[in-house]
């Protein structure tokens, strides 16, 4: 087989041997891997923001997971002795406390004020509800962003539910 003279060999610079060490440097010579390089440079910049970003976000949502209501945090800190004796409900919106009656068991009256303590349930409040009798049916009170209401037997102890307002 013959070979054209006049025909480039495409393993040759048109320039010559001492051009190819400059290959990169010449605007025809790997045009496409020059034009690619910006567009690979935008998209790796474009997955690293996006992951910032969702990283971002996942920490954000996990802290504001993590926060606990005003009710939780009391929980933790007055603990709860048995399940039914501090239960929190509606997505740690409301907190029903039980105190012990003379036939029933539940919160001691130290573990009520370290409640009471807690939510910053002012000495007015506190008055009403040491003040209640078998009597008097279901009372109320409200302070800040709180609200309660509460029944009291001498069997049955005092049930408290305490709400955070809207």
């Amino acid at each position: 087989m013959m070979t054209d003279l006049t025909t480039p060999d495409p393993n040759e610079s048109p320039e010559g041997p001492e051009s190819t060490a400059g290959a990169s440097a010449n605007p025809e010579v790997g045009a496409s891997s020059a034009s690619t390089a910006p567009i690979g440079r935008r998209r790796y910049l474009i997955v690293a923001s996006a992951v910032v970003i969702l990283v971002a976000a996942a920490m954000s949502t996990l802290f504001l997971m993590q926060r606990d209501s005003p009710l939780e945090a009391a929980r933790q800190t007055c603990g709860a002795g048995r399940e039914d004796w501090a239960m929190l409900g509606d997505d740690g919106r409301s907190l029903t406390l039980q105190s012990v009656g003379e036939e029933r068991t539940g919160l001691k009256l130290e573990q009520l004020q370290c409640y009471w303590t807690e939510l910053k349930v002012p000495d007015a409040v506190i008055a009403q509800i040491e003040g209640t009798r078998a009597l008097d049916g279901r009372q109320s009170g409200e302070w800040e962003d709180m609200r309660a209401s509460w029944i009291y037997h001498p069997d049955s102890g005092l049930q408290m539910i305490i709400t955070l307002s809207d």
